[in-house]
């Protein structure tokens, strides 16, 4: 999409990202975790309200910190790196709502792998195709705020769903987003951060 019909359209697309981030947030302030967001659990109704649905995982904390460990449930797919360790947090669900917004942008999954080994390790390791990689359309600040709530490390990401909802509410105003743009000597850092001994491997070749 591009032109004015585009811009009403990323302008839809954000808009139900802050209302989508707001439910979430406000789930979290009730001491619930999700933890199975993905777009199969995103709901619209005749008047385009998106509802976020099928709280059947959800898990209930009185943890200020809302963190939960030792158990994996939720679809694979969408879950964040550290839910692979067994590890839950707030920013586990800000994952998962970032991973459902990058498929609903590119109409492309986030990692299409089928086989389960692969996937994990993908979901581990590499990080997703940039957005505009598959629609150059998408602003580069949407594809920004996106790439920020999927980071691999849960400290990169934002610190719960309402950043997420105020840096979506800023694109859609016009204002500056709190969230940058990853460099790509930054990327390779990090990438080395997650895989020491491919880096030192590489580097030693």
């Amino acid at each position: 999409s591009s032109g004015s019909d585009g811009r009403v359209y990323w302008h839809r697309f954000a808009t139900i990202g802050v209302d989508l981030a707001k439910a979430l947030h406000f789930a979290h302030l009730q001491g619930v975790l999700h933890r199975d967001v993905k777009p199969a659990n995103v709901l619209l109704d005749r008047q385009g309200q998106p509802w976020l649905t099928d709280f059947g995982l959800a898990h209930v904390t009185d943890d200020a910190n809302l963190t939960r460990s030792g158990d994996i449930v939720g679809t694979l797919r969408y879950l964040a790196p550290e839910r692979l360790r067994g590890e839950c947090s707030q920013q586990s669900d800000v994952y998962g709502l970032g991973i459902t917004l990058y498929e609903l942008a590119t109409l492309t999954p986030a990692y299409a792998e089928t086989d389960r080994a692969t996937l994990i390790r993908q979901i581990s390791q590499q990080s997703p195709k940039r957005p505009r990689f598959f629609n150059r359309h998408i602003p580069r600040d949407l594809e920004t705020i996106i790439i920020k709530a999927i980071e691999k490390e849960s400290s990169q990401r934002y610190r719960s769903a309402e950043e997420l909802a105020n840096d979506l509410s800023r694109f859609l105003n016009d204002l500056p987003i709190q969230a940058r743009r990853v460099v790509f000597v930054e990327q390779v850092w990090r990438w080395c951060r997650r895989n020491p001994a491919l880096a030192v491997l590489n580097a030693t070749v």
